[in-house]
């Protein structure tokens, strides 16, 4: 059982958890088990607008002038309005109420038989139902002036989303020995998994006095919404490994895996495998050194069967009212009935090995990733009547993926009352993506992220600074920054032009500005380190984490700068630059935004998490082993970024926006008590 109470970085926020596991074996025959597990939870919330929207009362502060007193108030003692068009942050902080609730309950039943020899049958059923209910209201403001995008008449809304999942898994293990030096193991099975998800939401403004439900909405200025989806995946699979004295050891394995989402001539499809060992123990003579050793390496391939929605190959057409009247438009993303899943083809090589007595291990992994039939939403000329299309880029298309990992754990002291232990982990990655039709296309409107040949995945995009043959910043003869400009010969590089005066042209050939990367939010490497030490019945934890060379975004060093407080406007302010720098860079003097400004190095090692741990042992009559846990996690960070967290990201868990900050709220700094008990 677990109860977790977090209290937000933000006022009026909070998350809170009450959750139960409940596992059970039971022995039927000498050849028959059966497993029973249950968990069940419920989580609360309280929020405030989050990510890249005006709502976020953090956003909000950045895009506000910095004359405007946030805590200003009326004889009535409520806020005033910070400026034309905006909505005091505090208002949201102090009278949004934003809440989520969620219901989750997970159980799981498995039987396993061994009715000979060698032979082991796995029967496994479980399912997952998960039910949210997220509640909205704003009131109304208590002053006028502000856009009517901010519903200063009040708003409310309520959401539903419930979800379904069941899954079914057959898997059988058959171990003989064929000869005294040689094994087989035999395995064999299937996966089923059905997917149900329900959403249901409406919204509306203009509400009644103390009206904060639905029906106090005068105005449902929206449609209702509901949906509902079903996904089907199945599998199955085939695998024979073969040992020889135990020491070389050879897999082969194949498995057909069929998803619903796809067009029927795609959904079935075929993935290989290969892979091989070789332990070298018996060939080393002195073990006190080396105490054991193993190669490997794999081959395989492998398909992502939840690349696109349940319906996201069909027409899928929308629901609106044009004159009072019900209308059917189609939607502006077109259907794409041949769409496959990608396909991601893989080669490892690594190792294993032990020295010092096993006191000291050593795993390395190099491997070589391939991932063909990229599946993006990729934009298509307006003229043809839609906006996107979800589709596989094209057979030349790909991504690759190349680095190496390294994980090392060290016994560093083993006494009767005190041990020592470390590890260290390390992971290079080298993104890239080839074969982009056009050489590249923007992620978002708006946003610098992009897919680019030969560049990483979501690369950084965008204007940059004119600079002169010795690289420094080329300035107007009034001192301000401008854009470089020339003639852009291909995606990546473009060719600098310059007038007779020296200074970029603007006008006639020549004048375009340019574009190249500017910014990766891949990092050159993660790590981490962490270390534990033990006495008697104390033990503490701490680990360390690290990415290094990532990119960052930052929209709000953009917005705060534009509205006088960001670094560039208080150097402005101070006469240490021109008058107009700030306006210079935010474009609308000598060109558009230079983009290179806003971008910054996001690199950071943080204490992931500390703990203390006390050991009570046995307690008569209730535990066979209890114990007690102080733990404190995302303690600190050490980093050089401008923003807040450049962990933080305006997009949420999206892998295809990334480094991108703007009103995102950083990760909580939280501490808790936990009590584990066995009985």
């Amino acid at each position: 059982m677990g109860y977790y109470d977090n209290e937000g970085i933000l006022k009026n926020t909070n998350f809170k958890r009450y959750n139960f596991r409940l596992n059970l074996d039971q022995t039927l025959t000498s050849w028959a088990k059966l497993s029973f597990g249950l968990g069940s939870n419920l989580s609360t919330s309280r929020d405030m607008p989050n990510g890249n929207n005006f709502f976020n009362p953090i956003s909000g502060v950045f895009i506000i002038d910095n004359v405007w007193n946030l805590n200003d108030r009326d004889a009535n003692g409520n806020l005033r309005q910070v400026e034309q068009v905006r909505i005091n942050p505090l208002s949201i902080i102090e009278t949004f109420d934003i809440t989520q609730q969620t219901y989750r309950t997970m159980g799981n039943v498995k039987l396993s038989l061994f009715p000979v020899k060698g032979l082991n049958i796995d029967l496994i059923g479980g399912g997952d139902i998960y039910s949210l209910q997220g509640n909205e209201y704003h009131p109304r403001l208590p002053y006028s002036g502000v856009s009517a995008d901010f519903f200063p008449d009040g708003y409310v809304s309520l959401a539903t989303d419930n979800l379904m999942l069941f899954n079914n898994d057959l898997n059988i293990t058959y171990n003989r020995n064929l000869t005294k030096a040689l094994t087989s193991t035999t395995m064999a099975g299937y996966q089923i998994q059905y997917n149900r998800r329900q959403y249901a939401a409406q919204d509306g403004r203009d509400l009644a006095p103390f009206g904060k439900t639905i029906a106090a909405a005068n105005n449902l200025f929206n449609r209702p919404v509901q949906s509902l989806s079903e996904r089907f995946i199945s599998g199955a699979f085939i695998q024979q490994t073969f040992g020889f004295k135990e020491q070389v050891f050879l897999t082969l394995a194949g498995r057909i895996d069929k998803s619903s989402v796809f067009a029927e001539d795609n959904q079935n499809n075929f993935y290989p495998k290969i892979s091989g060992s070789w332990v070298l123990s018996d060939y080393l003579k002195n073990k006190t050194l080396i105490s054991s050793a193993k190669l490997r390496a794999a081959y395989g391939q492998a398909g992502n069967l939840t690349g696109i929605g349940a319906y996201d190959r069909f027409d899928n057409y929308l629901l609106s009212s044009i004159g009072g009247l019900a209308s059917i438009t189609p939607s502006t993303t077109f259907a794409n009935p041949s769409v496959r899943p990608e396909k991601m083809t893989e080669f490892e090589f690594g190792g294993d090995f032990a020295f010092l007595n096993n006191r000291l291990s050593l795993s390395v992994n190099v491997y070589s990733q391939k991932i063909t039939d990229l599946l993006l939403t990729k934009p298509v000329p307006p003229s043809v009547g839609g906006t996107s299309i979800v589709t596989n880029v094209g057979d030349n298309t790909y991504m690759d993926n190349k680095g190496f990992e390294l994980m090392l754990n060290a016994a560093l002291v083993r006494k009767k009352d005190f041990k020592w232990d470390l590890g260290i982990l390390y992971n290079r990655n080298r993104n890239r993506v080839y074969g982009i039709d056009g050489d590249f296309f923007f992620l978002r409107t708006g946003g610098p992220q992009a897919v680019l040949n030969g560049q990483s995945f979501g690369a950084f995009y965008g204007t940059y600074y004119a600079r002169d043959n010795s690289g420094n910043l080329l300035k107007t003869t009034t001192g301000l920054l401008q854009p470089e400009r020339g003639v852009q010969t291909t995606a990546l590089q473009g060719t600098t032009d310059r007038g007779a005066d020296g200074q970029p042209k603007t006008t006639g050939v020549g004048s375009t500005e340019l574009r190249k990367v500017i910014g990766d939010p891949t990092p050159d490497w993660t790590g981490s380190l962490n270390t534990s030490i033990a006495y008697k019945k104390l033990s503490f934890y701490v680990l360390f984490d690290a990415v290094m060379g990532g990119d960052v975004y930052n929209w709000n060093r953009i917005t705060s700068n534009n509205v006088g407080w960001g670094p560039l406007a208080e150097q402005e302010i101070r006469g240490e630059v021109p008058r107009g720098t700030v306006a210079s860079v935010a474009g609308g003097i000598n060109g558009g935004r230079i983009q290179e400004e806003h971008v910054e190095d996001g690199s950071f090692v943080k204490i992931r998490e500390v703990a203390l741990t006390y050991e009570l042992g046995k307690v008569k009559g209730l535990f066979d082993n209890f114990n007690i846990s102080v733990i404190g996690r995302n303690l600190f960070s050490f980093d050089n970024y401008q923003g807040f967290d450049p962990e933080a990201n305006s997009a949420g868990q999206s892998d295809r926006v990334r480094g991108d900050d703007f009103g995102a709220v950083p990760i909580p700094r939280t501490l808790m008590v936990r009590l584990n008990g066995r009985f």
